[in-house]
């Protein structure tokens, strides 16, 4: 087989009309599969072509998180929002997008070829002249049963899996699963979108021949942080799935295979299954703290309640960057947080600098996040404390040559403590503050803020800022709605500033850092999870 471009896409260019034509070319829609909820089960291409897209036409079922791998500027539309929704209105939709010449991800959950009517939109799209590809999903008749420690074939169990949907097209006569065909396999069903017909396929199955004792599973919200699964023999599982109040979605398994789940189940184990995170991180800084939480079971929400601009007042990093510049020294460059970094270094990109107008200067960072900061410009930092305190970040400092007489540059946020600036001073140092960004609240509704917190089990808090910004976001309404959630904050500092609004934390991580957190929270549910239980208690 060799590496050729999809049959009906176009070109890479597809949008760009001609040279001197006049005449607009069509865009392209790509059909593409969104996994089965698990953001990380997305493909390369699939997060590719969302990053690309003009336009993404997305269903109900999608996850948000994959929603909003989107780039910036895309339109986003939701299906339930086009009118009434039918398909032919969806094709209508792709067409004339693309007939505008712009790129269209039509959205669908799973594999847009397995029960998600994605090829009824490529035939659509075929008979109008439209280019178009399609990027394949994992599907969540493979996905979900994986997650729930169900392997859909096995060597001695299972050499064969079927697919069915139990929701097919109104306009047919008549279904054309052979029950008696399916069940002669001695395989493995999986049956979608069945879960409020499960009486009539357990029924159905049952007069095909089926054992009533043969091993069943219905799996609802697969591969998310809230999936439940329950299992059991055929004859009780419809009992078992009303008791237990599992809607749709759900996917549900039959089969020998399914026995296996009380020896590999995996997922629903991990130590924060089932607890809803809220991430109050800055966008671009979450994405270690969203990880790591999902690694262990979480489901992540995120609420960036920072942003970052410049400082208000940028004649001091000026000023500084000239002094150093013309060859002035300091003894030490001293580092309070990763953004004091990252601003100090696009300063002296904008001039055409680099480290070396610091002069040999030492330099000292308050935590480990920030010497990785530092590290990553090529630089050791020389001194850092053991706990990420401004007392102990003073004490380090002067007990290298004392303070006395010596030049302190302190790159920090403009609105920050003085509790190490005053401290020098005092010991006869002397220090330039050196605002390098400010921190802002970007634009959040109040309204959305209240339903994450609602929404969510355990709310993190990374600085004194995220503490005041969510707060503020949440006005009178913030410490009635914060009482009851578990509330874990990255560091002591962070933790003081929770105490002081009247709500100190459940959880300080031990280590300030992103891993810490989350290793502080494992630690605290493990604490509150009774033995044998699966996840217990909120952690």
């Amino acid at each position: 087989m060799t590496d050729r471009p999809p049959t009906h896409v176009s070109s890479a260019d597809a949008t760009t009309p001609s040279a001197g034509s006049g005449v607009r070319r069509p865009g392209l829609v790509s059909l593409v599969g969104a996994g089965p909820g698990d953001p990380g089960l997305v493909t390369r291409k699939a997060e590719l072509r969302l990053r690309q897209a003009d336009v993404i036409l997305y269903d109900a079922l999608v996850s948000q998180a994959v929603v909003q791998l989107a780039g910036p500027r895309a339109e986003l539309v939701a299906r339930r929002d086009l009118l009434d929704g039918r398909q032919a209105t969806i094709n209508a939709f792709l067409i004339d997008r693309a007939r505008q010449g712009s790129r269209v991800v039509r959205l669908k959950g799973g594999d847009p070829f397995v029960f998600g009517r994605g090829a009824e939109e490529a035939e659509a799209l075929a008979r109008a002249g439209i280019p178009f590809e399609v990027v394949p999903g994992i599907s969540a008749g493979i996905a979900a049963p994986a997650y729930a420690g169900i392997p859909v074939t096995h060597r001695a169990m299972a050499s064969d899996v079927t697919f069915i949907t139990g929701h097919e097209d109104p306009e047919k006569d008549d279904s054309p699963i052979e029950w008696d065909r399916i069940v002669r396999t001695g395989g493995t069903l999986v049956m979608f979108m069945s879960v409020r017909r499960i009486e009539e396929v357990v029924a159905a199955l049952t007069r095909a021949g089926a054992s009533p004792r043969l091993p069943a599973a219905v799996i609802e919200w697969g591969t998310m942080p809230i999936q439940r699964t329950v299992d059991g023999a055929l004859e009780e599982i419809v009992a078992r799935v009303r008791d237990a109040g599992i809607d749709h979605p759900a996917l549900f398994v039959v089969g020998k295979v399914v026995s296996l789940r009380n020896q590999i189940a995996w997922f629903d184990r991990r130590p924060l299954f089932g607890q809803r995170v809220l991430v109050t991180r800055a966008k671009d800084q979450a994405p270690p703290l969203v990880e790591a939480l999902r690694e262990v079971g979480a489901g992540v929400m995120m609420l960036p309640v920072l942003a970052f601009e410049g400082p208000t007042e940028p004649s001091h990093l000026a000023n500084i960057l000239d002094a150093l510049q013309k060859g002035e020294r300091v003894d030490w460059a001293i580092f309070t947080s990763a953004n004091g970094v990252h601003a100090f270094a696009d300063a002296l990109r904008r001039r055409r600098l680099d480290v070396r107008v610091l002069h040999g200067a030492k330099i000292a960072c308050v935590g480990p996040v920030t010497a990785e900061a530092v590290a990553s410009l090529g630089l050791i930092a020389d001194e850092l404390p053991e706990e990420s305190r401004a007392d102990d970040l003073f004490r380090v400092v002067g007990g290298v040559g004392g303070v006395r007489g010596k030049r302190f540059a302190l790159f920090r946020a403009e609105v920050a403590r003085n509790v190490l600036p005053d401290a020098l001073r005092d010991a006869g140092g002397q220090v330039d503050i050196v605002p390098c960004y400010r921190t802002v609240l970007p634009p959040v509704e109040k309204d959305v803020a209240k339903r994450y917190v609602e929404m969510s089990t355990v709310v993190t808090f990374t600085s004194p800022s995220s503490v005041m910004n969510l707060c503020r976001l949440l006005g009178d309404d913030a410490n009635a709605l914060l009482t009851s959630k578990v509330r874990a904050c990255i560091g002591p500092i962070t933790a003081q500033a929770l105490t002081e609004r009247g709500l100190p934390p459940h959880v300080t991580a031990k280590e300030y850092t992103s891993q810490g957190l989350v290793d502080a929270l494992v630690d605290y549910s493990a604490a509150r999870t009774p033995p044998g239980s699966a996840t217990g208690d909120a952690p």
